[in-house]
């Protein structure tokens, strides 16, 4: 018996392939597993105080996931947030993933396998829709919003077992909050952050993908305005009064609200695994605007939180030291997986 999920590039998207001809890149156990067809039932009452006829409506399949994060399988999941993709081959056996979010509209698509103990569903056209990252004081998790085109499933035979994909190198190990360090304005911030928690959406338009002659999606959605969300929570204290006072006031050293501006810094995430330096995550996020709030409960500590809304109009260094982009979130992710590509997908790095 299986629980979880996997994924692999698609060729050609939403193409139904027969359920033995699927071979996902990886395989994880997972918390949460949720796929739904989105097909409820259009009726009529014609008149009468009851529904007297029904009929199939346009399906809207999604779903999402949820797992713990590993710096192998970021690979695939910044992959289809992001629209920009550069591989660059490391030292040793060793791969720089750069992604970064542009202008495309059409993201990458995937066919992914859904295991509900002996029952296996297929997933074909998916497309990564929201992405968020949360850490406080144990693992990280990954929490993945998906639209799909249609499914396939099956009943595995009594005795058969789902066969899993071999386990990506240094896989197994997730990434802990004593990973994960922040710069904030550059600087490493005085007080102590309790939590990071990054929420980004596509925002699909998956209505129009359905149209006359079929009830699903019959093309790829177009992803509109991209929303990205940080948050660091933190204690009000000496170490963080000043900081709380500049995110509150809109000016570094400012001691009143300041009459027409807003306080404005770059954000880095860095993910650097203790067993395994030389594999890290780095996410930019080049300019946000940055507010703070706090309350005061009793006798228990003040909380802090800044919140931050990003922008995409500053200017990122790539790998290659001279290649420079707009964006409003950039990630370097150094690992153990070789290039992600299909010579079909497309709006990848383009």
């Amino acid at each position: 018996m299986a629980r979880g999920f996997g994924l692999c590039l698609e060729e050609d998207y939403g193409d139904v392939l027969d359920l033995e001809d699927i071979e996902v890149d990886w395989f994880q156990k997972m918390t949460e597993v949720n796929f739904d067809l989105g097909d409820e039932a259009e009726t009529d009452d014609g008149g009468s105080r009851s529904d007297d006829i029904a009929w199939a409506g346009a399906a809207k399949p999604n779903g999402s996931t949820s797992a713990k994060v590993d710096l192998q399988r970021m690979t695939w999941y910044l992959l289809g947030f992001l629209d920009q993709y550069v591989h660059t081959a490391g030292t040793g056996d060793l791969h720089i993933h750069e992604f970064w979010g542009g202008e495309n509209h059409e993201l990458t698509s995937f066919v992914g396998i859904a295991m509900y103990d002996a029952l296996k569903i297929a997933l074909y056209g998916l497309i990564e829709d929201g992405l968020k990252l949360e850490v406080s004081d144990s693992a990280m998790t990954v929490n993945a919003d998906w639209l799909y085109a249609t499914e396939q499933g099956e009943i595995l035979d009594i005795g058969e077992d789902f066969v899993e994909p071999e386990e990506l190198e240094d896989s197994r190990i997730p990434v802990r909050f004593f990973d994960v360090s922040v710069l904030l304005n550059g600087e490493k911030p005085g007080s102590v952050q309790t939590s990071f928690n990054m929420e980004g959406s596509n925002n699909h338009d998956q209505d129009g993908t359905i149209g006359l002659s079929s009830r699903f999606p019959q093309e790829k959605p177009q992803a509109a305005k991209r929303t990205i969300k940080l948050s660091l929570a933190t204690t009000l204290n000496r170490r963080s009064y000043r900081e709380i006072l500049n995110a509150r006031y809109g000016e570094v050293n400012a001691v009143r609200p300041h009459a027409c501006k807003i306080l404005k810094v770059p954000l880095e995430l860095r993910i650097v695994q203790c067993e395994n330096p030389n594999q890290k995550l780095i996410i930019q996020f080049p300019q946000c605007t940055l507010k703070a709030e706090f309350d005061l409960k009793g006798a228990d500590r003040v909380e802090a939180t800044l919140n931050l809304q990003t922008l995409g109009n500053n200017e990122v260094t790539l790998n290659d030291g001279t290649t420079k982009v707009n964006t409003d979130i950039y990630c370097k992710l150094i690992n153990k997986v070789p290039e992600l590509t299909l010579e079909e997908t497309p709006a990848v790095g383009d």
